[in-house]
């Protein structure tokens, strides 16, 4: 007959992340479990915060997840940052270049396709960087950074060169769009999960450190295949883009890594193991004000040039305002993530979500020249970072940091859903572009939907820690 357990053999978890964890019951369900059956003396330990009882032990009992300590800096902690913010540079930074290769190839090799065809490949490369975090977030958990990072480089790299020798849509389509992207997610999925598994007090400052790579990305790249196509060939200019990309993603490789030991197995990913999540509220309420700004995030960056164009720009110039965009992104993303973990990271999210929306209704509406649109630029880039480079913050805020490889990566999913729905509606509004009430009600409707995500996410912040301003969260 089994004895109860006595209180002092329960295992303090002061030191583990007392984040919200709905899923904890499942956490090692796969994993080996453990019977007991024995005499007093031979009854294991098990984790009292998740079995919450002390009943009879004739059931299995899950073994107890070492503990997990958050260094908060030392060296291969901000190495790890280093070598993330490297791999957001290729991931993310290279999605940016986007309508820049959709204007190049409407104009050379695909100049016989329609624009709705040729922007298949961007859509592509949109959909798989965020929906395949899903698969690569719970590859993450299973094995690591490691072999995440190398099988992505090989993908990414062997993706542009690929498509350096590549003169029809399909080729272009298949090598750009499916295989690149492909490893892009796998390799931004590594990187975020690996960052947030060695801060906790200051994780939003390293992630937001982190993040501002996809912005330096998205200002080098543009400006890089820009130059290179006029002085050199396409070929040429893939290349010299995939030589950069492997150089970076090298660096990636020998300085991420994780400070959770991976399970070491594979996991089946079934309906309800992504269900249980949704079973958190603060996860569902999150997820929903994430999902609803990305409605009307993606727009400015994807029309802003022709906007700025139509409303009598130089198109010399125009074609640089998504440089000047991304380039305030970068500070967007890094002061206020530093902010963040002082005044709490739900607190500055809400502000940088609604002020974006706010910036679309009431700077873009009403811009009518250049000086106007610039600032624009200027003012969406940075509050637009802030919310972006705070989206894995606040999910590992409120996870388990064992799930933050599925939590992130199912959040992405998500977001990526909602952002492909977004940027189609934003251009069934705006039609064929020549009227300039469409534009303003293509603007309105991005507009709304990122203040409707600001109130959302205040809402999931009055559940965490109620109404009070002065509230840290």
């Amino acid at each position: 007959m089994t004895s109860p357990i006595d209180a002092n053999d329960v295992p303090s978890r002061s030191d583990v992340d007392p984040a919200i964890v709905v899923n904890a019951t499942l956490q090692h369900r796969q994993d080996m479990k453990i019977y007991v059956a024995g005499p007093s003396d031979s009854v294991s330990k098990f984790d009292a915060s998740v079995e919450g009882s002390t009943e009879a032990l004739s059931k299995p009992v899950e073994p107890i997840a070492p503990a997990i300590t958050f260094p908060d800096g030392g060296r291969q902690a901000w190495l790890c940052v280093v070598g993330a913010f490297c791999a957001q540079f290729c991931s993310f930074g290279w999605l940016n270049t986007c309508g820049v290769f959709q204007e190049y190839y409407l104009q050379n090799q695909l100049s016989g396709y329609s624009a709705t065809t040729v922007s298949w490949i961007a859509s592509l490369q949109t959909l798989i960087l965020f929906t395949g975090c899903l698969i690569v977030g719970r590859l993450f958990d299973s094995y690591g950074p490691r072999y995440l990072l190398l099988v992505g480089t090989l993908l990414q790299v062997g993706g542009i060169m690929l498509t350096s020798i590549c003169q029809t849509f399909g080729p272009i389509l298949v090598c750009q769009g499916i295989v690149a992207s492909t490893g892009a997610a796998c390799v931004f999925n590594a990187s975020v999960g690996s960052v947030s598994s060695w801060f906790k007090t200051r994780r939003a400052m390293a992630l937001g450190i982190m993040s501002s790579g996809s912005s330096l990305g998205g200002i080098i790249f543009p400006i890089l295949i820009r130059r290179l196509t006029v002085q050199s060939t396409f070929g040429w200019t893939m290349r010299a883009c995939g030589f950069l990309v492997l150089g970076l993603l090298i660096i990636s490789n020998f300085t991420v890594t994780s400070n959770v030991v991976p399970r070491g197995k594979w996991i089946p990913l079934y309906p309800r193991d992504l269900w249980i999540h949704f079973k958190d509220p603060n996860y569902v309420l999150l997820a929903s004000a994430f999902s609803l700004a990305f409605v009307g995030f993606m727009l400015p960056f994807t029309y802003i040039v022709s906007n700025a164009i139509y409303h009598g720009m130089n198109a010399n110039l125009a074609n640089y305002i998504v440089s000047v965009l991304n380039g305030s992104s970068i500070f967007g993303r890094i002061v206020p993530a530093v902010l963040a973990d002082k005044v709490g990271r739900y607190n500055m999210n809400v502000i940088g979500i609604t002020l974006a929306g706010v910036m679309i209704l009431a700077l873009w509406i009403p811009a009518q020249d250049t000086g106007s649109q610039l600032a624009f630029a200027v003012l969406y880039g940075f509050f637009s970072g802030t919310f972006v480079a705070l989206i894995p913050a606040c999910t590992a805020q409120i996870s388990n940091i064992r799930d933050i490889g599925t939590r992130v990566g199912l959040m992405f999913f998500c977001l990526g859903l909602t952002s492909l729905a977004g940027v189609p509606i934003g251009g069934a509004i705006i039609g064929d572009a020549t009227s300039e009430a469409r534009w303003r009600g293509m603007m309105a409707f991005a507009g709304s939907f990122l203040v409707i995500g600001g109130i959302m996410h205040w809402v999931g912040r009055v559940k965490l820690v109620g109404p009070s301003l002065k509230a840290v969260c």
